[in-house]
């Protein structure tokens, strides 16, 4: 029992001592940690102190050395890379810095205002009405003098309510419908042609009759309208969509070249453009011939001429004696050698007959399903040994990297062609030293966003290559493509995109605007200076718009 008991006290005692020393453990524990808290606030306050007198005067004389080295290289790494980028090197004046200011913070705020639903982030079909109705960044854009629009199609240039509220309705207007979708001729269907009397296919039908007989003409004229556009498409593959695109050409064919309404249409254009601060245009145009009711044809020469006579009435009606228009002839990739060396002929002859207004050549068209630009290289060699024979060689304005594939070579054979611009160029980012070289030979890039998203080469403006190419310094231009089968017309709604996807601000915007200008086909010195000079008095008007519309912002 006593042992029993002895054994208890044992145990007693050493968990009493365990007990102590833990408490004794705990307190110096306590004390530690304090001291540590301590000694902590202490070299907080050091290192405080520190950052203070290294970022306060120089006189305190307690710089610390790896900050002061470490500001200076990353100012000097800013900068540099600033120089690179668009705009750094463009003239701004402090009101122009005054008025940027404004524009920026609009752009800001609507940014944030609109967050998950950027416009930018949206295909342009879906966010055209909240553009036009909600945002203030595009009225201002609206009112900026664009300088020139580089790359646009002659058929698709101007909006087609010309075409069907006007060319539609002169007499003799004959539209090929097919209901039987087995019909060989299905791929007619809709298309539009002038005829002095009923031709013997019965899908012809006059369109004045077929107004009569609808229930709302108005109702029935927009959807003509729409069926000219890629507004409401099952868009499904890239080949499907872009079979869908060139169908349109197909329709309107017949009004964009019937005699009384060609001349019209390219009115409609130069008045639009003009509206949207555009003062110089330069379209593709592909060659093709012209027709009246009687079925007379008129050629490439006729256009020319005709656009001469234009430019010159269009620049009196609108006191615009810089408002310019050049005209780049071009074939569809799916050309033939032959059609493609014959045209290029007619394009020598063209350029050194018309030097003012005609300006080179180009091949159009999807490059993923055409012949490449190497396919035509013994075409190239002759016509650069015909070219001596003239005063004016032939120029080229090559479409190049506007493509979905990787093993796409046009953009090598565009720029040893010496091509004076690149259309479109949105592989160009994966081609290190072609870039390199466009920087150095100044090729000028026509950006076309729009054109770019719809036709799935871009889904997300914010992503388009172009921003790449913005920010390695290269002559970025935007243009619109293609804007008529886009339902729109000039080129605030590609300005829009690329201010607000690329979050550009207006030293930025005036140096594109000054880039287009720079690589325009102007005839001579003089004709250069009365675009700037027209240009620039209308930029400074628009940075004092901005001041005095939005000074409280």
């Amino acid at each position: 029992m006593f042992l029993k008991f002895k054994n208890i006290f044992y145990i007693v005692l050493t968990l009493s001592i365990v007990f102590n020393s833990l408490l004794v453990n705990s307190s110096q524990l306590r004390k530690a940690k304090i001291i540590h808290r301590n000694n902590n606030a202490n070299n907080i306050k050091t290192t405080n102190e520190d950052f203070s007198s290294s970022s306060g005067s120089e006189s305190s004389g307690d710089i610390n050395p790896y900050i002061s080295q470490y500001t200076s290289e990353r100012e000097t790494l800013v900068n540099q890379e600033n120089q690179i980028k668009l705009g750094s090197n463009t003239p701004f004046n402090s009101k122009e810095q005054q008025a940027n200011i404004i524009f920026s913070n609009i752009l800001q705020n609507e940014e944030l205002s609109f967050s998950n639903t950027d416009p930018s982030a949206v295909n342009f079909f879906l966010e055209k009405q909240i553009i036009e109705n909600e945002s203030t960044v595009f009225k201002i854009i609206q009112n900026m003098p664009k300088g020139s629009a580089l790359h646009v199609h002659q058929d698709s240039s101007a909006t087609y309510d010309y075409l069907i509220l006007v060319g539609s309705y002169l007499p003799n207007c004959y539209i090929y419908i097919v209901n039987d979708p087995n019909d060989p001729n299905i791929n007619n269907n809709g298309t539009f042609h002038f005829y002095e009397s009923q031709p013997s296919d019965n899908n012809w039908k006059l369109l004045s009759k077929i107004r009569e007989s609808v229930t709302n003409v108005e109702e029935f004229d927009q959807q003509l309208l729409d069926s000219l556009t890629l507004i409401g498409e099952d868009y499904g593959d890239y080949i499907t969509l872009w079979r869908k695109f060139d169908g349109i050409f197909g329709r309107v064919s017949g009004l964009v070249t019937y005699l009384p309404i060609a001349t019209g249409y390219m009115e409609h254009l130069f008045e639009q453009m003009i509206e949207d601060g555009v003062q110089h245009i330069e379209v593709r145009k592909c060659f093709g011939d012209f027709y009246d009711i009687d079925g007379k044809i008129y050629d490439d020469y006729w256009f020319v001429e005709n656009m001469e006579q234009l430019v010159l009435s269009t620049r009196q009606k609108y006191n615009m004696s810089e408002f310019g228009f050049k005209i780049i002839g071009c074939n569809g990739r799916h050309s033939n050698q032959t059609v493609v060396y014959d045209a290029m002929v007619m394009s020598l002859e063209l350029r050194n007959k018309y030097p003012s207004t005609f300006v080179g050549y180009d091949l159009v068209g999807p490059e993923d399903e055409g012949y490449p630009l190497i396919y035509f290289i013994d075409q190239f060699a002759q016509i650069k040994k015909l070219g001596y024979q003239y005063q004016y060689p032939l120029d080229y304005f090559f479409h190049a990297g506007e493509t979905i594939l990787y093993n796409n070579t046009n953009l090598y054979d565009a720029i040893l062609l010496d091509t004076k611009r690149i259309g479109h160029g949105i592989q160009l980012p994966q081609h290190p030293l072609l870039m390199d070289l466009v920087l150095k030979n100044d090729i000028a890039i026509e950006i076309c966003p729009i054109s770019n998203q719809i036709l799935q080469y871009v889904s997300d403006m914010r992503a388009h290559p172009g921003l790449d190419l913005l920010n390695r310094g290269l002559p970025v231009t935007i243009s619109p493509d293609d804007p008529a089968i886009f339902n729109y017309g000039g080129l605030s709604y590609d300005f829009f995109e690329v201010t607000y996807s690329w979050g550009l601000n207006l030293q930025q915007l005036k140096q594109l605007a000054i880039n287009s200008i720079n690589h325009s086909n102007t005839f001579n010195q003089s004709e250069y200076d009365l675009l700037y000079n027209a240009w620039e008095v209308k930029w400074f008007n628009f940075i004092d718009y901005i001041i005095n519309t939005y000074p409280n912002i």
